[in-house]
């Protein structure tokens, strides 16, 4: 081997370590999987996007294993939705230096005046029983500002990344308008048929585009509805011609076949959590499309 050769050789093996280690700079985690989703498509390929709870875990109510509290502790960024939604991190982050962005406060949202908001459409009074909806990234606004906040915080802690999570953070929002402007065309014939969510899950999408939601099954899924509740339901339901029930793949609620028992009632799966979405740069948009497939379906049974 020649010295030429010698030399190409020690800038390979110099440069290589290098590039790796630039490529891993970025370790971001995030509480569940639609916000992992997002944080993928910003950052890319310069670095990990990692997911705290599993797609089947009920982020209301949850315990952290040590492997998962390691996972926590090694990332350069945390992302959760807030107590509103996870409320069992507030203790677990207190003692926690981790750089977090708790997104409900960082996107200025207000929970207590969600009841009251003017922009409240249809029957979404009814639906808002059960107070404040967290599922905040099933509004394809609300994602945008989700991505904004992400890029916004890696550029200050990485500036030599800045070029190129902006060129990431402008592909997911040019994406994002296409997808949405596709779901908007598919939901252009307004239906007439009542829909009924499991929980307080959807009305954020719902609102985004102009949807109407009749009503909620339950506001606390992990509790069992009391019997008064169920029966008001139930004649409530009496009272429609068609109704189409939208339920949770996550949450078990066998009472549901009793309310809707010798009632014209079409059910649906539609999963907030994105359980079965693959972790990609596109994850987002086809988690969006396989929630407003699920409404279509609601519509598709009323023709």
């Amino acid at each position: 081997m020649n010295y030429r050769s010698y030399f190409c050789l020690f800038i390979f093996t110099f440069i290589l370590p290098f590039k790796t280690a630039l490529a891993a700079d970025l370790n971001v985690v995030s509480s569940i999987k639609p916000i992992q989703l997002i944080s993928t498509s910003v950052i890319g390929d310069l670095g990990v996007s990692e997911v705290l709870l599993p797609p089947s875990a009920n982020p209301h109510n949850y315990q952290l294993r040590p492997s998962q509290m390691r996972l926590l502790n090694d990332a350069d960024l945390f992302i959760w939705v807030g107590p509103e939604l996870e409320l069992f991190l507030v203790k677990v982050l207190k003692s926690n230096t981790v750089k977090q962005i708790p997104l409900i406060q960082t996107l200025g949202i207000k929970p207590e005046d969600e009841e009251h908001n003017d922009h409240d459409k249809h029957s979404h009074e009814h639906s808002h029983e059960g107070g404040f909806d967290p599922h905040i990234w099933l509004d394809p606004a609300l994602a945008a500002s989700i991505a904004e906040s992400i890029y916004q915080q890696l550029a200050v802690q990485h500036p030599e990344l800045e070029p190129q999570l902006k060129q990431n953070l402008e592909n997911f929002k040019k994406q994002l308008s296409i997808v949405e402007s596709e779901i908007t065309s598919m939901f252009k014939a307004k239906n007439t048929i009542d829909i009924y969510t499991f929980h307080q899950a959807f009305s954020h999408f719902a609102e985004h585009f102009d949807l109407e939601i009749s009503g909620t099954i339950t506001s606390t899924p992990e509790a069992r509805p009391g019997a008064r509740h169920l029966s008001q339901l139930r004649n409530e339901l009496q009272e429609k011609k068609k109704i189409c029930l939208i339920k949770e793949p996550n949450f078990k609620a066998p009472y549901i076949d009793s309310i809707a028992k010798g009632l014209e009632v079409t059910t649906v799966t539609a999963d907030p959590l994105a359980t079965d979405i693959q972790n990609s740069e596109r994850g987002y948009f086809e988690f969006l499309q396989a929630i407003a497939h699920s409404f279509m379906k609601c519509q598709n049974y009323n023709k």
